[in-house]
């Protein structure tokens, strides 16, 4: 038990420490490869900083964790909107987050809202697979994903954001070489993760869904505090949103590579007893983000010793979530 725990907490860092740097390497290449700023927080670091959730969902699924998979897709989701009370808090005074940003972030927001919706009927309804193992919902998770992502390019060349400019940007040689070597990094800690995660739970009797989307998802998503950390300080506060939101949207869609990877049949009708915690944990994250939704449309400055009224309750719903995973995971 001591050997799975500790393999669990090497990972872990490795997976983070590895994350922080991914994203300033990916943060480089997408400058120095001429992608348009405001693509760097809404698709491509928040793609990039998602790899850890690619690799243990996929892994999840391939090692026959179907719960520790779909668990880590939704609690990352979770864990990345409760970011947005952390930054709340860490800016003090300075105002509010979602007061701060621009509107096209809705878009984004919605569409996470949207591919997670689908997932939650997919695991309702127990889709069974359809074409190369995967069921008709997961599908359209993908057809969905690549639609939402054309639909939020359009969006960004009209609103034309941007973002503010770095300094000590490193070349692109040596940008490609460091993502490459991270992403490396993560996948091989990402398998050892989820591995370990699987142990744990059958010895501890925990729920698998308890250490996905709780345990995993946390250390799976710190790569995403950290980047809005690194974001908060330079106030690129759309890069941070973008970054949050866009790496929703990824999550969800890592559930159309799990389900490939998945060799029992579809992976949203093989939760078994997990189905109606992970229909929790989905349903929770529907409920975070149209809060977030609403905040950014309200563009209310009420805040609650310092914090926004909206990343306040944010930060009630996450951490009253998180509650009620650990009393079912654990059996309080």
């Amino acid at each position: 038990m001591f050997m799975h725990w500790l393999t669990f907490a090497l990972a872990a860092v490795a997976v983070i420490l590895a994350g922080i740097k991914l994203a300033s390497f990916g943060d480089a290449l997408g400058r120095r490869s001429g992608i348009g700023q405001g693509w760097i927080g809404l698709l491509f670091l928040a793609t990039i900083t998602s790899i850890p959730e690619l690799t243990t969902t996929i892994t999840g699924a391939s090692i026959g964790a179907p719960n520790i998979a779909v668990g880590n897709a939704f609690g990352s989701n979770l864990f990345n909107v409760a970011i947005i009370a952390v930054i709340d808090i860490l800016l003090l005074r300075r105002g509010t987050l979602l007061t701060s940003i621009r509107h096209y972030h809705v878009t984004s927001a919605g569409i996470a809202i949207l591919l997670t919706a689908l997932a939650a009927l997919g695991i309702l309804l127990e889709a069974p697979p359809l074409v190369a193992g995967v069921s008709a919902v997961t599908w359209l998770i993908f057809l969905g994903y690549i639609g939402g992502v054309y639909l939020l390019f359009l969006v960004e060349r009209r609103e034309g954001a941007t973002e503010p400019e770095r300094k000590a940007t490193p070349t692109l040689p040596v940008a490609l070489i460091g993502f490459l070597v991270c992403a490396a990094i993560i996948i091989a800690a990402g398998i050892f993760l989820v591995r370990s995660s699987k142990a744990i739970s059958e010895a501890t009797g925990l729920s698998a869904t308890f250490m996905g989307a709780i345990l995993v998802a946390i250390v799976t998503s710190l790569p995403e505090l950290a980047t809005s950390i690194g974001g908060l300080r330079l106030r690129a506060y759309d890069m941070i949103l973008g970054n949050l939101l866009g790496s929703n949207m990824f999550n969800i869609l890592t559930v159309f590579f799990a389900d490939l990877a998945f060799r029992r049949g579809s992976l949203l009708a093989g939760l078994g007893g997990g189905a109606t915690d992970q229909l929790i944990v989905g349903f929770l994250g529907i409920a975070i983000t149209s809060v977030a939704i609403i905040g950014i449309g309200a563009r209310s400055r009420r805040t609650l010793l310092t914090v926004g009224v909206d990343a306040a309750l944010i930060l009630a719903i996450y951490l009253g979530g998180a509650a009620l995973l650990i009393h079912r995971g654990i059996g309080l």
